[in-house]
């Protein structure tokens, strides 16, 4: 993607492991030497100070999630559209984790699910998602759009393929991908989350924090209408050591969520039940942070919402005067 050399100096990040990958090969997050860090005001406002045993980019100058203001995003059309490949094949063998910070699921071995765009660097090959969600339907998502939050947000997280290492591609600005899908309460379930939804019940019932996927989805189905139109920047990963090696694509289009689907999120606890510690698992976003200069950009047009049968409605349909 080409962004401007004032945004790509300084986005190297030379991490050995992250939060995420743990979840991959089946290890706790907190598998890292390090203070531990939680949420909350003053927890994300300390994650800077958090001395880990990785390279801490938290107090970074390219930290994620933002405030996209759709006003002030440019429109890139050598982005192109997100093009997804083997996103219609089902997870058959997954696993679902608690690991006290969110909800992890990622398959058991690699999968041959790609995102590839005309904008992107390289090929990026699917390893895990996660969601962040709140204590009630108004907050929840970590990116914002013009100001306003969302129930919960869902990441699909992407390694470039031209790394032959997850720990090489921690060292490039173009190591990572994320998809963000922002979630809307509905009156109807997903359908696509319910096999999700179903293991958080039997994560409960079982009292542990990891159970296997209770039957196998389609990542297509995870995602909304028109899924290849998004936001683009370049950030960090959203948790300690928030590394600066993201670039993001927060869909245009929102996906749906029901109340019921959500509360089976809220249920969760920090650690898994019969562990001493029983406070609940939500509001697990980081604040948006400043741009410092960031551009953000659209692969599509914004098309202006005239009133009916105005003068430049009438010119957008091309309906004479």
């Amino acid at each position: 993607m080409a962004f401007p050399a004032n945004e790509r100096k300084g986005l190297t990040a030379w991490i050995f492991c992250c939060c995420w990958w743990f979840f991959v090969i089946g290890a706790s997050a907190g598998s890292h030497k390090g203070d531990a860090w939680h949420y909350g005001a003053k927890g994300t406002a300390e994650w800077a100070e958090l001395r880990m045993g990785v390279k801490n980019q938290c107090g970074g100058k390219y930290q994620s999630p933002i405030d996209i203001k759709t006003d002030e995003t440019t429109y890139n059309a050598s982005l192109g559209l997100l093009r997804y490949s083997n996103y219609n094949k089902h997870l058959r063998n997954a696993y679902v984790v608690n690991n006290g910070h969110t909800v992890v699921v990622a398959p058991k071995g690699n999968i041959s699910a790609t995102v590839t765009g005309r904008g992107l660097p390289g090929v990026y090959r699917f390893n895990q998602f996660h969601f962040h969600w709140g204590a009630d339907d108004t907050i929840g998502t970590e990116h914002h759009i013009d100001g306003e939050a969302h129930a919960m947000e869902m990441h699909l997280v992407h390694t470039n393929e031209k790394y032959t290492t997850a720990e090489e591609a921690y060292r490039h600005s173009d190591g990572l991908l994320v998809i963000g899908v922002l979630f809307a309460v509905s009156r109807q379930d997903n359908r696509a989350l319910n096999s999700v939804v179903h293991s958080l019940d039997l994560m409960l019932k079982q009292r542990t924090n990891r159970v296997k996927l209770s039957k196998a989805i389609s990542l297509a189905d995870l995602l909304p209408g028109n899924p290849r139109q998004a936001y683009f920047y370049r950030g960090s990963l959203t948790t300690p050591p928030c590394a600066e090696a993201v670039t993001w694509a927060v869909l245009k289009r929102q996906g749906k969520i029901s109340e019921t689907q959500l509360n089976a999120f809220r249920h969760l606890e920090v650690e898994s039940a019969g562990k001493g510690n029983h406070e609940p698992l939500v509001n697990n976003f980081r604040p948006t942070m400043p741009l410092h200069g960031r551009h953000v950009y659209r692969n599509f047009l914004i098309i202006p919402d005239y009133p009916k049968g105005s003068v430049k409605a009438n010119q957008r349909l091309g309906t004479p005067k």
